[in-house]
């Protein structure tokens, strides 16, 4: 209530008490500054995100701290005169790091509503920038998918049609004909393509699973005996550990049974000459990525997000240590026919993540260039139904 006068309430100590307290524990940061654009204070958060100490800074000129990467200062000298509306911004830290932030600049005023400068406020947007371009991600995907499936079935028919005139003309050619080896050639290059067209038509459309509560040991168990001689063959040691209980999953069994092989084989395969091969099994109780913040408007990016809700999960860590993958070719390694390999599709673990998506669950791989990669497929003990590509998650 304003007081008989028309000025401005002074605070109580208890609105201070208030007030200081939110400053210290806000998520976002928040910097006073003066007209002649002077740190004033910073709260932890600041502090935190910046890099810098409230010692450091407070006395200093905010360019150093709220500038872009080009150098120029976020915030100019003077006062702000009305609250701003959020922008997206980059910020230099400390360590040299540009931070993505939604950036909002208010009213510093005194008690008497006189105006001494500006209040920078200040939310880091990474992870909101990566869930954003994850949904992004699986737009393109969705509509890729729907592409792969008509172009595959475009394609098989003449495919058909040009391997079975192959055969026939091989069978009336005479043994030692030196055309057979084009023939051949043909033949070896329809089973090439055909091979691709099968990969699309698993990626655009994925199976439905046939869920049933059921362990995962066997499926781990059977792709470690197929793999096993390739082990034995590229001098690889794997080692297999588990949990004393690993409960069981709604899950179908073959479907997974060809997600483990392949993430083994793309393993061994890092690993052609020789090192060592962990696998282990057991629950684990942790956040699946949503998509819960997806599609805010610039307005909300202040807000506090909801985190993803703690899961009960049963996940197979496959960890090699090969040469590693580089962050950059980590970030695509699900895109569809993206491959550093000269014989590989491109499609093996983008049909991986189609199928454990359908199951609920999520698959995601660490790796760092000379350590080696680490492979993490998560199930929910709980029975999820999984997205579809028509309504991706």
């Amino acid at each position: 209530m304003l007081p008989a006068n028309g000025e401005a309430p002074v605070p109580t100590q208890h609105a201070l008490e208030a007030a200081w307290s939110f400053l210290r524990h806000a998520p976002f940061g928040v910097v006073a500054i003066d007209r002649d654009a002077t740190v004033l204070a910073i709260n932890p958060a600041a502090s935190r995100l910046l890099g810098y100490a409230p010692e450091e800074v407070e006395g200093d000129a905010v360019a150093r701290i709220l500038r872009a990467p080009r150098g120029e200062s976020h915030v100019p000298p003077g006062a702000c005169a009305a609250p701003e509306e959020v922008r997206e911004v980059e910020v230099v830290t400390r360590s040299g790091d540009v931070l993505p932030v939604g950036l909002r600049l208010l009213p510093l005023e005194a008690l008497d509503g006189s105006l001494q400068g500006t209040i920078a406020l200040f939310q880091d947007l990474r992870e909101h920038k990566a869930l954003e371009e994850q949904w992004r991600r699986r737009d393109r995907l969705a509509s890729l998918g729907a592409l792969a499936a008509g172009v595959a079935h475009e394609i098989r028919n003449p495919l058909a049609g040009i391997g079975t005139s192959a055969q026939v003309m091989k069978r009336r050619l005479e043994v030692g004909d030196p055309r057979a080896q084009f023939v051949d050639l043909i033949l070896e290059e329809v089973s090439r393509l055909d091979r691709i067209v099968t990969g699309l038509l698993q990626f655009a459309r994925p199976a439905a699973p046939k869920l049933q509560r059921q362990s995962i040991l066997p499926a781990v168990e059977k792709a470690l005996t197929l793999v096993h001689e390739v082990a034995v063959r590229q001098n690889v040691l794997i080692r297999v550990d588990r949990a004393d209980t690993v409960p069981e999953v709604y899950v179908d069994l073959d479907q997974v049974l060809q997600v483990i092989l392949n993430v083994l084989m793309n393993a061994l395969q890092a690993l052609d000459k020789g090192g060592e091969l962990e696998v282990w099994v057991g629950p684990v109780r942790k956040r699946l990525a949503d998509r819960s913040s997806l599609g805010r408007r610039a307005a909300d990016r202040l807000g506090v997000r909801r985190p993803a809700p703690l899961l009960d999960l049963v996940e197979i860590r496959v960890k090699d240590n090969g040469p590693g993958i580089p962050a950059a070719v980590v970030a695509r390694v699900f895109d569809p026919f993206y491959t550093t390999r000269t014989q590989g599709t491109g499609l093996g673990l983008s049909i991986c993540q189609s199928i454990i998506r359908e199951h609920g669950g999520s698959i995601s791989i660490e790796s760092v260039v000379g350590q080696g990669t680490q492979v993490l497929i998560d199930l929910p003990v709980e029975k999820r139904h999984g997205d579809r590509r028509s309504n991706p998650r």
